[in-house]
């Protein structure tokens, strides 16, 4: 199985050099897939195969320019979070604890895996032909690790993140995407698709595609695009999160509205249908527990004696007060700029979730820790700006606002993990998108 593995990866990799050879974008289109299906644990050599191939496609951008739109007002908007968030954070780490060269280290690797992704998109696709093919190697891909991740959450198992990791011997103390977390509520195991790090990124990442699928203009109705909504939105349920769940409602419902679906005649589809949900839930107890412990308590998130009720052990009220206490009190010597970029790396590897700071588990806390109140203004400064940046169609602000609302609501009420790339990628899709729209 091991080598069998390795031989997979050593063709991925092949197949990839050969797109690099022939096509940038269907090269930035097949990293899209391999990000999309392949475990987060896979390695080549010490970095991650997502890491290598932003590595080596950067190399070929430069190589074959040509291909690529190096105008100066696209530089300018590729390297937007660049100029907005990174080097803020950069120059405020001058003032921390940490040291200096750790707090850049850390900033590249953030850079790399999260932000790069998106600025290669803006350099690469500069037609709707190019952004087609990337949607559709975006799209299928998802499906694929969407049937998968609904699969883990039945088998209760994620083997096939546990047989990369297995493969490369990755043991770090944050794995746990063999579906076998913690018991949440009724439900027995997780969505965690590709996800070493469980269904909290996941779950995360399901609510950004789903508002993707949403409000993305450039995918057309079909099948291929139902079937991704759905796949999108029973991932971010079966994640059992609250964090995504509630947001996720808050979009659906707000879809629905906008797009006039509460007329008369949908009305009485729609108490037809809930009428015979609600008889098949309460005859059905695996559903009528699942309603009482995911459903509820993401609707009234903040009643802490429900989420008891349901056996719900995440973050409450209460300890979210003594996490913001705790990290309060570690940064009360520089509130203004924290202990440096980095600094909650650190913390976790030297004493895990064994603080009341747990594994800081919020923007709000992560950002602070490492950046101080000054930080974390500049990570709100960044969201609002790009939000602003995303509206070129005047008539979809409100659209744009939801999109970005929503990823925003959940990375406060958790952290941001490992879905930020996804939320710049989906980002760029509908900024790309309206652009070229309006020079036709």
């Amino acid at each position: 199985m091991i080598l069998a593995i390795k031989l997979f990866v050593v063709l991925v990799i092949l197949v990839f050099l050969y797109f690099c050879q022939k096509s940038l974008v269907q090269a930035y289109a097949f990293f899209l897939s391999v990000k999309m299906v392949l475990p987060t644990t896979t390695r080549i050599g010490s970095i991650s195969i997502y890491s290598f191939m932003l590595l080596v496609l950067m190399f070929f951008v430069f190589l074959r320019n040509k291909q690529c739109d190096f105008s100066r007002s696209n530089v300018k908007f590729a390297l937007f979070p660049i100029f907005t968030l990174i080097l803020p954070l950069s120059f405020i780490g001058l003032f921390g604890s940490v040291d200096y060269v750790f707090q850049c280290k850390e900033l590249f690797k953030f850079t790399l895996t999260e932000i790069a992704p998106y600025i290669l998109f803006i350099i690469i696709v500069n037609s709707q032909e190019k952004l087609q093919i990337c949607l559709r190697f975006f799209v299928f891909s998802f499906i694929i690790i969407g049937i998968y991740g609904i699969v883990t959450y039945i088998i209760r198992l994620n083997p096939l993140v546990q047989a990369f990791a297995l493969t490369f011997n990755y043991s770090k103390e944050m794995f746990i995407g063999n579906g076998e977390e913690s018991i949440r509520g009724a439900f027995t195991s997780s969505t965690t698709g590709n996800q070493s790090e469980g269904a909290i990124p996941w779950g995360q990442i399901c609510l950004v595609l789903t508002c993707f699928g949403f409000f993305f203009k450039g995918l057309s109705n079909t099948f291929w695009k139902k079937a991704y909504v759905i796949l999108a939105i029973l991932n971010c349920f079966m994640s059992t999160k609250r964090s995504a769940i509630f947001p996720l409602m808050g979009v659906i419902a707000y879809y629905l509205v906008e797009r006039n679906l509460f007329v008369k005649r949908n009305i009485i589809r729609s108490l037809v249908v809930l009428g015979i949900s609600v008889i098949v839930v309460n005859s059905t107890p695996t559903l009528k527990e699942y309603y009482h412990a995911n459903i509820e308590p993401s609707i009234f998130f903040w009643d802490d004696n429900l989420a008891e009720k349901n056996e719900i052990t995440g973050s409450n009220r209460e300890l979210r007060f003594s996490q913001a206490k705790y990290v309060n009190n570690l940064i009360s010597n520089n509130e203004l700029f924290g202990l440096g970029y980095g600094y909650t790396t650190k913390h976790i590897e030297k004493y895990g979730g064994n603080t009341d700071a747990l594994f800081f588990e919020s923007l709000y806390l992560w950002a602070i820790a490492n950046s101080g109140y000054i930080g974390l203004m500049v990570w709100i400064f960044f969201f609002y700006s790009w939000s602003r940046k995303m509206i070129v169609d005047n008539n979809k602000h409100v659209d744009i606002y939801v999109f970005n609302g929503a990823y925003i609501l959940s990375i406060f009420l958790t952290n941001i993990y490992c879905s930020f790339a996804y939320y710049m990628i989906t980002s760029a899709f509908i900024l790309k998108n309206q652009q070229m729209n309006k020079l036709k």
